[in-house]
């Protein structure tokens, strides 16, 4: 989720009282949609606690649970509101070339680039594919700072500080420094990150990581908490609303899960209140679209899944449930160790390892996570008023 611009006005006075608790829905949505970094880093523990590998513990089968329901489907949701939802017709039919010509490039040139013949570029099929696989790792941690942002000014707009150029420097201070760049360092000081011997040679030695990597997440946790502190106390001080308070500990609380805990814990919370984020605002903007102007079937289909609240999102974790075992390649730690690509494979007798296939689902992970962060970009870039239009249900402050 991106801001540009102030997401709405300052509030009226009839709005004001709906303002005063900060919260983008309530306390219960918010808490559950928005706020994972305050209750899935706990879960992860007590579902971990007593075994010698989180892996093998209860937490695993929450985390595949959450991954079924909402990973691919996180990743389909952009789309969704970029080409499916009548919200942002409008801005499809002015902006083309974001909305079509330029993902569309994106994704045919990724897919050339995995399937292309060796002797058609540089480097061998896996040299290529790991270049790509570490442009995907910078991309993905930007993408996920670029959200935290998007909420922490949603959230700055529901205390009505929509207009304080001040704070919302801070927030994206906050949210790339402490949400991206902090979590990059821990990753790599864990060992962790995706293939980064790709992009920092002898800085990826394993021998200089481990002697160094205390120091590292040892300093990573001091400043991540100190800037969350500081933080707290000053929008305590600006009279930030609760909800505002608690994402902002939640950020920092991830962000000491890399740090400091198991890195189970940590990819559990991070990934999947990223997820939940990504679909619940999504979820608000399709409720709330406008009616179809055409009488086809497909568009009173489509607007019969969103108008009802709930709906959209079962059929969009079906559709993530469905398709997740072909995603599942490009997942760290190889289609060995992913349960549901090894049931797949099984039952279609061992076609997805065919090196055939291994290449075309590599290609589909990799333009899709491509296309989504673009898609992302282009839904949320709350700069564009026909992208405020879109989603003023989202912007609205809730009806009290």
């Amino acid at each position: 989720m991106h801001t540009a611009a102030a997401p709405h006005p300052s509030p009226s006075p009839a709005s004001a009282r709906s303002l005063q608790s900060g919260w983008v829905r309530g306390p219960a949505w918010d808490l559950f949609w928005l706020q994972g970094g305050l209750w899935m880093a706990p879960l992860a523990v007590l579902t971990s606690v007593g075994w010698d590998d989180a892996h093998d513990s209860p937490a695993s089968i929450v985390y595949l649970l959450l991954s079924a329901l909402f990973w691919i489907g996180h990743r389909f949701s952009s789309a969704w509101l970029a080409w499916l939802s009548t919200a942002y017709a409008p801005a499809r039919a002015a902006q083309p070339l974001r909305f079509y010509a330029v993902p569309a490039g994106v994704v045919l040139a990724t897919v050339g680039v995995v399937l292309a013949p060796d002797a058609w570029l540089p480097g061998t099929w896996l040299e290529r594919v790991l270049a790509l696989a570490a442009v995907d790792y910078l991309l993905v941690t930007w993408h996920f700072a670029a959200q935290h942002f998007g909420l922490l000014s949603l959230y700055r707009s529901r205390d009505g500080r929509s207009r304080d150029d001040t704070t919302r420097t801070l927030d994206r201070i906050f949210a790339v420094g402490v949400g991206g760049a902090l979590i990059l360092v821990a990753e790599l000081a864990r060992g962790a990150s995706t293939v980064p011997d790709a992009w920092l040679g002898p800085l990826a030695d394993p021998v200089l990581l481990r002697a160094c990597a205390p120091t590292v997440l040892a300093v990573t946790a001091l400043v991540a908490s100190v800037a969350t502190v500081w933080m707290m106390l000053r929008e305590r001080r600006m009279g930030a609303g609760t909800g505002r308070l608690l994402y902002i500990a939640g950020l920092g609380g991830m962000v000491l899960c890399a740090a400091l805990s198991d890195p189970f814990v940590f990819i559990f919370c991070w990934t999947a209140q990223h997820w939940l984020a990504a679909v619940g605002l999504a979820a608000v903007v399709t409720e709330g679209e406008p009616p179809p102007t055409s009488t086809s079937l497909w568009s009173r289909m489509l607007h019969a899944i969103h108008r009802v609240p709930g709906r959209w999102v079962l059929v969009l974790a079906l559709l993530s449930a469905l398709t997740m075992p072909l995603y599942e390649v490009e997942a760290s730690g190889g289609p060995d160790e992913r349960p549901a690509f090894a049931v797949l494979d099984a039952a279609l007798n061992g076609l997805l390892t065919a090196p055939l296939s291994v290449q075309l689902l590599t290609a589909l992970g990799l333009s899709t996570a491509f296309l989504h962060y673009l898609l992302d970009r282009a839904t949320w870039r709350f700069s564009d008023p026909l992208v405020r239009v879109a989603a003023a249900p989202l912007l609205r402050p809730p009806a009290q």
